[in-house]
């Protein structure tokens, strides 16, 4: 498929209408025998995306907080699985950012600027995925100038489209270790992604890792007991999965619009589901450009109900349409139900149960 060429300047200044655009009637194509976006991925690299996350010291473009957040809910109301894929990459190049391991940043960096590498991350079993487990997901043992790494990183996205992995792993004395690798390293698998009932496109799933060796000038920053921590960053609680929630409830609202302009019994429902839309879009800005209104786990609660209560009115709106396999209404449906698992505070969990029970 071939696209006017983007308009880079406009870009760079926060316009991204265009780049929407293109990705919407990519998104809109019939998908590759895989359902990988390799297109619609191009297209992120065309428009110097990455770069919008990297400091202007590091050779990036430094947007702000709220410019990314605001972003983040366009791009995500035309391709949740691209934008949910573009997030990884960016939680990746951020470790990357911060390490205090500057000539392996810089390699990594320069690669990635290039465009010839993408980096993906797997450290949710370092914050969330599997702590009930008394042995480590992903364990370490330090020998011969570096550690041997064993053992899987279970939720990892796009490892398959992936020339490196940002990765964590626990030593036997508690503390963490962060690194960067080569994903065709000897001793690394990467099975299919799972059969998710949303975004499997994305192909999110298990990196295993057997005996692999890491020598320590892959390590992104010196061991540490919490080493994600240790980095500045937190992996959980942020207001990016707020932003993207936001703007699969942005798809189904105008979709509730767009009906109720020949059906004036929709009218009372969409006016009241704009209206909270925009006032959840204030506050997700405010709070990402650091004006604590409310806290991120908050907000990510508010989100949550909201993209869950519009996905399902676009399906009521939609009626039996919606629910033929193919409609939009169903496939958001699906991918709202996303936001309940992916990256979820357990604080959220709980006061989305509640809602869900009827407990005030």
């Amino acid at each position: 498929m071939t696209f006017e060429p983007l308009d880079s300047k406009s870009i760079k200044t926060g316009n991204i209408t265009q780049l929407c655009e293109q990705l919407k009637t990519l998104s809109e194509s019939p998908p590759n025998h895989d359902g990988w976006p390799r297109e619609q991925l191009k297209l992120l690299e065309q428009a110097d995306v990455y770069r919008w996350f990297i400091p202007h010291h590091l050779g990036g473009l430094e947007w702000a907080p709220a410019k990314i957040a605001s972003a983040y809910v366009d791009l995500a109301s035309v391709c949740l699985t691209t934008t949910f894929i573009l997030t990884q990459r960016v939680a990746a190049i951020r470790r990357i950012c911060t390490s205090d391991n500057a000539p392996f940043r810089d390699r990594l960096l320069s690669g990635i600027l290039a465009g010839n590498t993408h980096a993906t991350v797997g450290i949710s079993h370092l914050t969330t995925s599997r702590q009930h487990l008394r042995k480590p997901a992903c364990h370490a043992i330090e020998k011969d100038g570096g550690y041997f790494v064993t053992g899987q990183s279970p939720w990892v996205t796009g490892a398959c489209g992936a020339t490196h992995l940002v990765v964590g792993a626990e030593l036997p004395d508690g503390r963490q270790i962060l690194f960067a690798i080569a994903a065709d390293t000897p001793g690394i698998s990467i099975p299919p992604g799972f059969n998710l009932v949303a975004l499997s496109a994305s192909q999110t799933g298990p990196v295993n890792f057997q005996n692999v060796f890491i020598d320590a000038s892959l390590l992104l920053t010196n061991p540490a007991k919490q080493v994600l921590t240790a980095t500045g960053l937190t992996s959980t609680g942020s207001t990016q999965t707020s932003a993207l929630a936001l703007g699969l409830a942005t798809s189904a609202v105008n979709f509730i619009e767009q009906e109720s302009m020949h059906r004036p019994d929709l009218l009372d429902s969409v006016e009241a589901l704009k209206k909270q839309r925009i006032s959840l879009e204030d506050r997700l800005l405010k709070l990402a450009s650091g004006i604590a209104i409310c806290t991120n786990e908050e907000l990510r609660t508010e989100m949550n109900s909201f993209v869950l209560r519009t996905t399902q009115a676009s399906m009521a709106a939609a009626k039996g349409a919606g629910f033929v396999k193919g409609h939009p209404a169903g496939r958001w449906c699906c991918e709202a139900l996303f936001f309940l698992v992916w990256s979820c505070p357990q604080s959220v969990i709980q006061a989305n149960l509640c809602e869900l029970a009827g407990i005030e």
